[in-house]
């Protein structure tokens, strides 16, 4: 009757062990998809509080005396004056969100760049939500095309 413990071991073993390893398997696996959702979850937590924090600043930013559409065109077309950029298209339209600024020009590129820049530069209260540098077919000058969004400006 030697061989009786061992027959019970393998068969604790086979009953209980096996079993319980199997489901600290699934726990660890269950444990890993859980942390992965948890950074996933985060990262796009934390792009939603940029996005909610340039809102808020470019908000808080506006000037009481920019709060109707006239008075946020002139300062857009007081940022495009000395930019020595040629066929400015420049348009303003209020909406629910707050007005909506679009700005086509023609500039070299470097020029278009610093433009797009000014534009955006903290203290206008424009949020960018496009912009685009297309090349012109004589290839020294390029086309800047920006879309924004001045959230403090109501109908």
């Amino acid at each position: 009757m030697p061989a009786a413990p061992w027959v019970a071991a393998v068969l604790v073993q086979a009953a209980l062990a096996i079993p319980l390893r199997a489901r600290a398997g699934e726990a660890r696996d269950a444990y890993g998809q859980a942390r992965r959702l948890r950074h996933q979850a985060q990262a796009e937590l934390f792009a939603l509080e940029r996005r909610d924090a340039a809102w808020r600043q470019a908000s808080a930013s506006a000037t009481s005396g920019q709060g109707e559409p006239a008075a946020l065109r002139r300062s857009v077309l007081a940022t495009l004056e000395g930019s020595g950029a040629s066929a400015v298209r420049l348009a303003v339209r209020p909406g629910p969100r707050g007005a909506t600024v679009r700005v086509s020009a023609t500039a070299p590129y470097a020029e278009a760049v610093r433009l797009a820049g000014e534009l955006a530069r903290p203290g206008t209260g424009l949020v960018l939500e496009g912009v685009l540098f297309r090349p012109r077919t004589d290839r020294q000058q390029v086309t800047l095309d920006v879309e924004a969004l001045a959230p403090h400006v109501r109908p």
